[in-house]
């Protein structure tokens, strides 16, 4: 973890900016959902439910688009995907809990539900 921290190179552009785009990574999690590369899907999640943890009061004008993202990867194949999934629907549960019971219940529970007949793969 703290190499990949500190492969970082320095741009000359960055201390001049006049100010930050806040939205300048915005669609980096979602690239890394279109790829067919499991791992990479798998990444995207867990960056998200960490994203989440810290800044939740700054991601809630998110939170269509987050839970979008994450019902879409629950039928994914591979299984640590689909165990990433439910991660993230946990962390946003914990974080975004009446906002997310509120406005999207009719969506997350029956995905949930339908996840548990993955009788092969027990984790998930």
């Amino acid at each position: 973890m703290m190499k990949m921290l500190l492969d970082i190179e320095d741009d000359p552009g960055w201390h001049s900016a006049d100010s930050e785009d806040e939205n300048a990574n915005e669609s980096t999690l979602p690239a890394y959902l279109v790829v067919p590369e499991w791992q990479k899907h798998h990444a995207a999640l867990i960056a998200l439910a960490q994203i989440v943890k810290v800044c939740s009061k700054a991601m809630i004008k998110n939170l269509e688009q987050m839970v979008t993202m994450v019902l879409n990867t629950f039928p994914n194949p591979h299984p640590r995907v689909r165990w990433a999934a439910i991660n993230a629907i946990g962390q946003l549960s914990i974080d975004m809990g009446l906002d997310l019971q509120v406005q999207y219940h009719q969506r997350v529970l029956p995905t949930l539900a339908a996840s548990m007949d993955d009788f092969q793969n027990p984790r998930v």
